[in-house]
């Protein structure tokens, strides 16, 4: 059975339009179940946009499984939450799209067959299409690394992990006051401890940033690949959230030698030169910092 399929959506028809039609082109997702999220909507021009997802549905070629329209405007975070608990309270593991990406046409057979590959590893947390080393020169040749931090953007996880987040109540107090632990998670980016910062004093509501956290805590690690087999195409601030610090290459069509897990693990690197670039590459955002500290002080 292929790894079920989640979109999450909420205001953007066009860059669902795109997200589709890449999906489409993967012959996997042919015979895979998809479910699609959208958030409701904040106001009239949203209610117009989220009836132009409704009809895009009615003449798309793709067949979806079970389509959920939120009828109030729960945020991304807990559409999510809400979305990927519902999925994986039934399958052992899902993919996950949001509606401003686009995929390369072996992108969703990367993603099932490293989610089956490695659905009993309990070292693994994540699997993920993006990759934050695209711009990393590195002599040896590989597929695959493992990362201490986890993506957001087109990954899958399994039931045995997610169902056992406590979503509100991880300790994040007892996290700032040992200075061990704050240095321990910023190796996965330099910016991680601000963001869990940010999502405890409620500036944001992050629910990557928790995930990424409950991770740290239970030493799970993500497996990416070399190169992106996506693209995002919402960086036009279209979006909810603005994002920082990622970069892509022009093409993404990557595709990395599946098989067996022996396989994999041949061509999988380790090494800390990989960690260590991630870390650097994600550092503080001045105008982020900026914005926290206008808006814990009430400043805007």
């Amino acid at each position: 059975m292929n790894s079920p399929i989640i979109i999450f959506s909420y205001n953007r028809p066009k860059h669902l339009n795109n997200l589709i039609d890449s999906l489409i082109k993967n012959k996997i997702a042919k015979s895979s179940k998809i479910f699609f999220f959208c958030d409701g909507p904040k106001n009239e021009k949203d209610k117009k946009k989220i009836n132009e997802i409704k009809n895009l549905f009615k003449i798309k070629k793709i067949k979806i499984y079970r389509k959920i329209f939120r009828k109030k405007n729960i945020g991304l975070a807990n559409n999510v939450i809400d979305g990927v608990s519902l999925v994986l309270k039934k399958y052992q593991n899902c993919i996950v799209l949001e509606d401003d990406l686009i995929i390369n046409q072996n992108c969703i057979e990367y993603m099932d067959c490293m989610l089956k590959q490695f659905k009993n590893n309990k070292k693994i947390g994540s699997i993920s299409a993006y990759s934050y080393i695209d711009e990393l020169n590195y002599k040896k040749n590989f597929d695959f690394y493992i990362s201490k931090r986890h993506s957001s953007w087109c990954w899958g996880t399994w039931s045995r992990v997610w169902n056992k987040i406590n979503w509100n109540e991880q300790n994040i107090i007892k996290h700032f006051n040992n200075e061990s632990s704050i240095k321990k998670f910023s190796e996965g980016g330099k910016d991680l401890n601000l963001l869990l910062w940010g999502n405890y004093k409620n500036l944001i509501n992050s629910w990557a940033i928790r995930f990424n956290f409950y991770c740290f805590k239970n030493s799970l690690r993500s497996i990416q690949p070399r190169y992106s087999m996506i693209k995002n195409d919402g960086r036009d601030f279209s979006g909810t959230h603005e994002k920082f610090n990622f970069k892509f290459k022009k093409e993404y069509n990557f595709n990395p030698k599946l098989g067996s897990s022996k396989n994999i693990s041949r061509r999988m690197l380790k090494n800390k030169k990989i960690n260590f670039y991630i870390r650097n590459s994600h550092r503080r955002s001045i105008k982020l910092s900026i914005k926290f500290f206008c808006k814990y002080f009430k400043l805007i």
